[in-house]
């Protein structure tokens, strides 16, 4: 049977190798459905048989799950793209669904689908930050956040603790004024610091805004949508035990690294890593079979290195 959530993600050039890897992943765990994915163009070579209709493009992965392509430019990271994107899959693309779940490209699924159902009964569905789980409600950036909120017409009155992830977002349909709010701060800020976004996503701690992230969290203190947050495990931050996801935060990602060389510079492979290479080979098949099985030998030897050497 269908479900009733509605996934979706971003894709720009090499991460739709992460695509496909979330696509495995979602499938593996028991969703059935439609994967909607805004991506800038060309399409993945691993969609060669996708069907157009209009702009969309549909690939039939198996008889009950598909994946819909929409094209998706945007003039910025395409990670500023996520609240709009989240809201075109609520409105437009899948206006049927009970709630919309953003995933980032680099993320694979570790738990079952249910897990995904049952969180969603709660609320908003959002993982602690690895770097910042903590922003206490008197924290100094949360003045900026306040003041951005102010700005786009939005009062920032609830008091929160929690830093969260936007690797990750789950929003019903009755809560859509989450991803609204969010989408509407992020446009705020591009008119307040117009051409400045894609320089601070990653930027000097020092500031109140480090792109979409920082602006996720400042829209949860401006709405009033219960919330679900769940710890290190949400993302795998945990490194072991029970895991709902796995985000890859390396900037490197697995699809590109030389795991023998860097493991020989003390860095072996991680568990992102690891699942990565576990759901690249379907129901997509990502890679031919002897790059799948030199990958994989790779990770092994690699890890066995680490075993004895490591700079950690």
């Amino acid at each position: 049977m269908a479900s009733t959530l509605a996934p979706c993600t971003l894709s720009s050039g090499h991460y739709h190798f992460g695509v496909g890897a979330l696509a495995n992943s979602l499938y593996r765990s028991g969703f059935r459905g439609t994967l909607h994915v805004g991506y800038e163009p060309p399409l993945p070579p691993w969609a060669r048989t996708v069907r157009q209709d209009g702009e969309r493009a549909r690939l039939e992965v198996e008889p009950d799950f598909f994946i819909d392509f929409t094209p998706w430019p945007s003039r910025h990271v395409l990670s500023v793209e996520k609240a709009n994107f989240l809201l075109h899959v609520l409105d437009e693309a899948a206006p049927e669904a009970t709630a919309g779940l953003f995933f980032d490209a680099d993320v694979v699924v570790t738990a079952g689908w249910r897990f995904f159902e049952g969180w969603l009964e709660e609320g908003v569905a959002l993982c602690l930050d690895n770097c910042y789980p903590l922003v206490p409600s008197g924290h100094p950036w949360r003045r900026g956040w306040r003041d951005l909120a102010t700005a786009a017409g939005h009062g920032a009155t609830r008091a929160l603790d929690h830093y969260v992830n936007s690797s990750f977002v789950g929003v019903p349909r009755a809560h859509r004024e989450v991803a609204a709010c969010w989408a509407a701060l992020i446009a705020q800020y591009l008119r307040q610091q117009p051409g400045t976004i894609d320089k601070v996503t990653f930027g000097p701690r020092e500031t109140a805004f480090t792109g979409d992230q920082d602006m996720l969290n400042a829209a949860l203190m401006a709405t009033a949508a219960p919330l679900s947050i769940v710890g290190p495990e949400g993302l795998g931050f945990n490194g072991s035990g029970f895991m709902v996801m796995s985000a890859m935060v390396d900037p490197v990602k697995p699809w590109q690294k030389n795991f023998l060389a860097s493991a020989l510079r003390g860095s072996p492979p991680g568990m992102p890593d690891k699942l990565y290479w576990r759901h690249a080979d379907g129901p997509i098949p990502l890679f031919g079979k002897s790059r799948l099985a030199a990958a994989r030998a790779a990770l092994r030897a690699a890890s066995a290195i680490g075993r004895f050497y490591s700079r950690n």
